[in-house]
């Protein structure tokens, strides 16, 4: 199982119907996971992410507080698997006993230890998708751009990285290979331009 650490970015109400779901991000790939939540864990959760302290514990600081008392914390919060839209998640204690816990006990959990989340790979594939960052900005108010490198060619961009390094020490440049539009334009052996 390969797990992979994802941001957090809040809690989210979708589409006409007003679905609530929690926006992650696989910033490596620069795909987002909804994972959708009842409308009561979200108004939890978007309370909670705002600044929210309740007076008396509600269930998730008893719960971390049961699991503190008798395992000596939390070592990880994990999504380990999807099926038809439901995702399930796993506490997993410090002693390496696994809990099995519904998404939004688990984000709960995670805010108030202030942990990340890990998603298992094959979770990923399945269930994210690229979000283009305008659109992503409109409907979610969420902004990428300035943290996502460009795509690269290859989908490595260290190895696109070292090809441009070797082609520069080869001499060519990216307007050997069309960079520049030279459509109408060729360039005999002397580098000088033919028309």
């Amino acid at each position: 199982m390969t797990l992979i650490p994802v941001e957090y970015h809040g809690v989210h109400v979708v589409g006409p119907e007003h679905f609530t779901c929690v926006l992650l991000r696989w910033a490596e790939q620069n795909r987002i996971v909804p994972v959708w939540i009842g409308p009561l864990a979200a108004a939890e959760l978007d309370a909670r992410d705002n600044g929210f302290s309740p007076r008396r514990p509600g269930s998730s600081e008893l719960l971390l507080d049961v699991i503190n008392r008798s395992s000596g914390g939390v070592a990880a919060i994990n999504i380990i698997s999807h099926f038809e839209g439901v995702f399930i998640a796993s506490i997993v204690l410090s002693d390496g006993e696994e809990i099995d816990a519904r998404p939004s006990d688990a984000f709960l959990l995670a805010r108030a230890l202030e942990m990340e989340i890990q998603v298992e790979e094959d979770v990923l594939n399945q269930a994210s998708f690229f979000v283009a960052d305008d659109i992503a900005e409109e409907y979610f108010g969420l902004r990428f751009g300035d943290e996502v490198e460009a795509a690269s060619a290859s989908g490595d961009a260290q190895a696109d990285a070292d090809f441009e390094q070797m082609m520069r020490s080869l001499g060519m440049s990216e307007a050997d290979f069309g960079g520049e539009d030279d459509t109408d334009v060729t360039k005999d052996d002397n580098g000088e331009k033919d028309v």
